[in-house]
């Protein structure tokens, strides 16, 4: 640390986890051990010397063209498209996750089984609905998996979900279960028990599913925050993993892979979600370009909300892997 400031290594230290990593200011600041306000201040000089640069974009962007041709190729209901250019991924996550919000604040009418999954750009769902009036609808929200290993509170399904539920007036409740144990036998235990059973029988019965779509490309949540180890990651991707929803894991061409946690996952199966009458995905960056076509090939997503780097990139690749 220089007298009048910090050194450019720790600047892009504190700017990579803070706006490509998503972590929190207290986070950064116990990871690098400094303090909290060190960090803030060091967000401050990022931006000043230019490491970090931010584009304002103007509303009225019209990207009908690319929404249209999403719902064509890959027989979407609906989609979303919002942009995603000359914007840090951080930015890029909280506008997909206000957009998401828009979105299922205007569906959300009393009586639905929600259910929603876990990650940065749902928990930024949860926060821009979370500045609404809410309004009593009696709608009932549920967590899609268990909790995931050491991941940040903010980022827990049952965090998300409650919030959810608060800031749309409904009721919502907890899986006090992990996403995944260590066999199957105790998968069988845990699912049987009447409070995990009440939770896991709603997944039958959902009316819209929000998940985020994870991919094992940084900048990435599931690799940051999902608890696995190199040996873990190393396996998933020799077995063709391209990304998942809810810790259900697929290929390029939306095809479920057999992994070692088959029998172990504590969550909605990819099945279950078909059956729901609407599933939102949520995910955007260029980065989850695999990632998102593999997992509008699962047949699951009824509507994409995304940005408009990834959904160019998904319709070029998706056009690729055509010839």
């Amino acid at each position: 640390m220089q007298c009048m400031g910090f050194d450019r290594r720790l600047l892009h230290q504190v700017a990579n986890q803070y706006y490509e990593l998503d972590k929190t200011q207290e986070e950064i600041a116990q990871a690098l051990g400094i303090s909290r306000s060190q960090v803030s201040r060091a967000i401050k000089q990022a931006r000043a010397e230019g490491i970090v640069v931010i584009r304002v974009v103007p509303p009225g962007l019209d990207f009908s063209d690319l929404r249209a041709e999403l719902c064509e190729r890959f027989g979407l209901r609906d989609a979303v498209v919002i942009s995603g250019e000359g914007g840090p991924s951080h930015l890029v996550t909280q506008n997909l996750g206000k957009a998401g919000a828009e979105y299922l604040a205007e569906r959300a009418k009393p009586g639905l089984v929600v259910g929603v999954s876990w990650g940065a750009t749902l928990r930024e769902l949860a926060s821009a609905l979370s500045t609404a009036r809410p309004r009593a609808r009696d709608l009932l929200t549920v967590p899609l998996l268990g909790g995931l290993g050491q991941a940040s509170v903010e980022l827990q399904v049952n965090d998300i979900a409650s919030r959810i539920a608060k800031a749309l007036g409904g009721s919502h409740l907890y899986l006090h279960a992990p996403s995944f144990v260590d066999t199957p036998e105790a998968h069988a235990a845990i699912t049987s028990d009447s409070n995990i059973k009440r939770v896991v029988d709603m997944w039958d019965r959902l009316d819209i599913a929000v998940v985020g779509i994870g991919c094992l490309k940084p900048p990435s949540t599931l690799l940051q925050e999902g608890g696995f180890s190199d040996e873990d990651l190393g396996r998933l991707e020799t077995a063709g993993t391209v990304g998942d929803m809810c810790m259900r894991f697929f290929d390029i061409e939306g095809k479920p892979v057999d992994t070692y946690l088959d029998g172990r996952i504590v969550g909605v199966g990819l099945d279950q979600l078909r059956k729901a009458r609407m599933v939102v995905g949520v995910a955007g960056g260029e980065n989850k370009t695999d990632a998102i076509l593999g997992a509008l090939h699962t047949g699951v997503l009824d509507v994409l909300i995304t940005d408009d780097v990834a959904a160019r990139s998904v319709i070029r690749l998706s056009k690729q892997t055509e010839l």
